[in-house]
């Protein structure tokens, strides 16, 4: 067994053991990076500026495609408009995404991913 096999072993038993909702500490996200063969750590323990930068640039992409699609487009927005919008909305949400899971990475007690 590797060491990130070990680390996430003991990771996802700390997780469960925490009492959260296996969605909140497995999100679909994670999962799918899993099964593409990613060494992804789940979001608790993964650094604050990778979970932002990871969600920030997923949302923007996928909302501002939307957006475009469905309203920006008919507005007359500009193709730079747009995209400026895109990535200031991804940034906001992949920073609230971070720190809600910096928050409860803390509120459960869970241990430093370099320490499992």
């Amino acid at each position: 067994m590797s060491q990130y096999e070990r680390k996430l072993h003991a990771a996802m038993k700390e997780l469960e053991q925490s009492g959260m909702w296996r969605s909140n500490y497995a999100p679909p996200a994670f999962r799918i990076q899993r099964r593409l063969g990613q060494q992804a750590r789940p979001p608790h323990y993964a650094p604050f500026s990778r979970t932002a930068v990871g969600y920030a640039f997923w949302f923007a992409g996928i909302w501002g495609i939307l957006m475009w699609f469905t309203q920006w487009r008919d507005q007359g927005y500009t193709v730079a408009s747009a995209a400026a919008a895109s990535v200031f909305a991804g940034l906001i949400f992949g920073a609230l995404i971070a720190g809600y899971y910096a928050v409860s990475r803390r509120k459960h007690g869970l241990s430093r991913w370099e320490d499992l």
